[in-house]
């Protein structure tokens, strides 16, 4: 399978881990879900593997000896996660296919990352792909945006998506917006500047993200042996209603 999201993140690989800010929410949930019993995690979608190490020192911390892999299809995100944590397995590949060996009592994938899965169809196959990966009890846990089409169908040029502060720079991601009815994706063009020099672009990348309803990823889920365990509407842990910002699902085999 070809994925055009290689040379979009390849693109914005070094400056990935400046431009994502406060990941702490994503930190907090994804760990909670570790039992004292898991050993082997996968985090597909892996990006610089922040996500992935925390899992792999929590288990390591507990005493035990971890089986943590990161996947990605970006080799330039995969290249920076293998130089900072050598001792972790990093695999390059397809989301709807997982080459990797084995059975996992963890699986994850945050940061709305299924929402490049341009179609239902390629939602599902990733859904199986992570179905035959799981071991008998473990789980599939994933996050990804509710819709909201009344600020989707708002065109946005040159918008302010993100500052952050970087060896005391501010920082800026400026995003153009459009979103498409028809095939139901948002694209985004992101470009990263200095505020006190905005006409310095430091990196830029665009991005197709495709809007998934709570019904449609219900249909994917049920048609490839998932059970929805826990449904929240944000990584807090708050209910899911109609009104959430987002879908946040911690998934068993049916």
């Amino acid at each position: 399978m070809t994925d055009p999201l290689a040379p979009a993140y390849d693109r914005w690989a070094r400056y990935y881990d400046i431009g994502e800010g406060d990941r702490q929410p994503y930190l907090g949930f994804y760990a909670s879900l570790l039992r004292p019993t898991d050993r082997s995690v996968l985090e597909i979608a892996c990006g610089t593997g922040v996500i992935a190490a925390d899992l792999h020192a929590r288990i390591l911390a507990a005493g035990h000896r971890p089986r943590v892999v990161g996947l990605d299809v970006s080799a330039a995100m995969l290249a920076i996660a293998a130089e900072r944590h050598p001792d972790l397995q990093w695999v390059l590949g397809d989301m709807r296919a997982l080459p990797v060996d084995g059975r996992f009592d963890l699986l994850f994938c945050c940061f709305n990352s299924l929402q490049f899965m341009p179609t239902e169809a390629d939602l599902a196959a990733s859904f199986a792909a992570a179905r035959a990966r799981v071991a008998g009890d473990g789980r599939f846990a994933f996050d990804l945006y509710q819709p909201n089409l009344p600020y989707l169908r708002v065109p946005r040029t040159d918008s302010l998506a993100r500052t952050v502060m970087h060896a005391g720079r501010e920082l800026q991601i400026r995003e153009d917006a459009r979103y498409d009815e028809g095939s139901r994706v948002l694209q985004l063009d992101w470009r990263l500047v200095d505020r006190q020099i905005p006409n310095e672009i430091l990196a830029a990348t665009q991005f197709r993200i495709r809007q998934f309803s709570a019904d449609e990823v219900n249909h994917a889920l049920d048609a490839t042996g998932w059970r929805v365990v826990e449904r929240f509407g944000d990584l807090d842990r708050s209910a899911f209603t109609a009104r959430s910002r987002k879908q946040v699902l911690v998934c068993a085999p049916a």
